[in-house]
This record gives C-alpha cells, sequence and structure tokens, in this order.
C-alpha cells in the first residue's frame, strides 16, 4: 500500500506559505503533485497547481492574500503508482485587504469600462460572466496591477462582474 505524503507547513507571512513534503515509505518517489486551493469573494473557488520532481522538497508559494485560508493538497507520484491525496490547511497572517470598490460602465454594446478602488502595487483579477452560475464555474477573467480595464463583451448579454 502506497501512503499519502506527508505535508508539513514550514512557514507562512501575509503574502506566502512554505512547506515541505516527504513520504514515510521506502517506495521510489518520481515527484509530487500540489493543488493550493482558496475561495474568491466566497463566489469562485481558485486553484493553483504544482508539479515538483524529486522525493523530498521545500516549497515556498508566494503572491498570496493576507488572512485567507488555504489547503494544500498534494498526491506522490511513485514507481509503484499514485499515493493517495493528503491534505493540510493554512491562514495566511495579516490583515485581508479591503475589497475593492467596482464600477462597471458601458461604453457601447461590446466594452465595459471597469474602475475600482483599492491598494497600489497589488495584483486585481476581474471576472466576468453572464450568470451567477457561470461567474462561480468558469468565468471570463483577466488581471490587472492598474485601476481600470476595458473588457469586451458579446452584444446584446447583460454580465456580472467581479475584481
Amino acid at each position: 500500500v502506497i501512503p499519502p505524503p506527508v505535508i508539513h507547513i514550514e512557514s507562512y507571512s501575509e503574502d506566502s506559505i512554505s512547506f515541505s513534503l516527504k513520504m514515510t515509505t521506502n517506495i521510489k518517489v518520481g515527484g509530487y503533485v500540489v493543488n493550493i486551493y482558496w475561495t474568491f469573494d466566497t463566489h469562485r473557488q481558485e486553484k493553483r497547481t504544482l508539479s515538483i520532481e524529486g522525493e523530498k522538497s521545500i516549497q515556498k508559494v508566494a503572491n498570496l492574500t493576507a488572512h485567507t485560508p488555504y489547503e494544500i493538497s498534494a498526491w506522490a507520484k511513485t514507481e509503484l503508482g499514485d499515493s493517495p491525496l493528503s491534505f493540510v490547511h493554512v491562514v495566511t497572517s495579516g490583515t485581508r485587504p479591503a475589497s475593492p470598490s467596482l464600477k462597471a460602465k458601458a461604453i457601447n454594446q461590446t466594452a465595459v469600462e471597469c474602475s475600482w478602488t483599492g491598494p497600489r502595487n497589488v495584483v486585481y483579477g476581474i471576472f466576468y460572466a453572464t450568470s451567477f452560475l457561470e461567474l462561480y464555474r468558469s468565468p471570463h477573467n483577466t488581471a490587472t496591477t492598474s485601476h481600470n480595464i476595458t473588457v469586451i463583451v458579446q452584444r446584446d448579454e447583460q454580465y456580472l462582474f467581479l475584481v
């Protein structure tokens, strides 16, 4: 039986998490697959996937959000097949940034100007869709460090926007 890998949180800060991965077995490990999940504005679950080569590993994941719960799951790729999943939860330190205040204004039938308030020197994600279900499951999205962006949309549709 292949055991799940051990995920140990080494440290965390406002914008990063460091963790180690190891197996408690003599089975040869070729690497790991790690997923990091978090929820965006209660509407959208985000995921970052890492493929890591080697038997033992310490990883640092950066560009995270302060005071946000993250779930890290991992499985090992071994000579006998994939291991079961292992999970760990951690909340980054600090104070979560205030939600930006978004304004969306149609410029014409296919362009919407989105602008918002919020801190400088951060990356903003803009998500948009024609229904709440689409906004949750598979929204259109883009990212920017500015405080406004023009989004091209389909004509004759109503859209929901999140930043």
